[in-house]
């Protein structure tokens, strides 16, 4: 067994709030899991910061397909990257960037 070679592709993402942003996912293909598909693996940070700023949140849950990220900096634009992960790690990600003062997306090549 190996780690996921398919990417989850998020279909909206827009700030809720000040402080929120709210994405939303497709799966990627279930042959591109490899094993049991344990769940989702969000990461997200201030665009101006450096990969330690990432925080994790970890849905354990494959049928879940959209999350809301509460508690950020407002005026702030964040990458948000989303893999699925199976029990032998992460497969790769698809990035958003999103700010949390104006809605809209904007996917990036990852």
């Amino acid at each position: 067994m190996y780690a996921p070679t398919g990417k989850p592709i998020i279909t909206t993402a827009h700030n809720t709030s000040s402080t929120s942003l709210h994405i939303s996912w497709r799966p990627p293909h279930i042959e591109t899991i490899h094993g049991e598909f344990l769940g989702y693996r969000i990461a997200y940070r201030p665009r101006d910061r450096g990969d330690e700023a990432f925080k994790e949140i970890y849905i354990r849950d494959p049928n879940v397909e959209s999350h809301t990220i509460q508690n950020l900096e407002t005026y702030t634009q964040y990458l948000v990257s989303l893999q699925v992960f199976n029990p032998e790690g992460p497969g790769p990600n698809t990035t958003v960037l999103i700010m949390t003062d104006e809605g809209g997306m904007y996917q990036l090549d990852s």
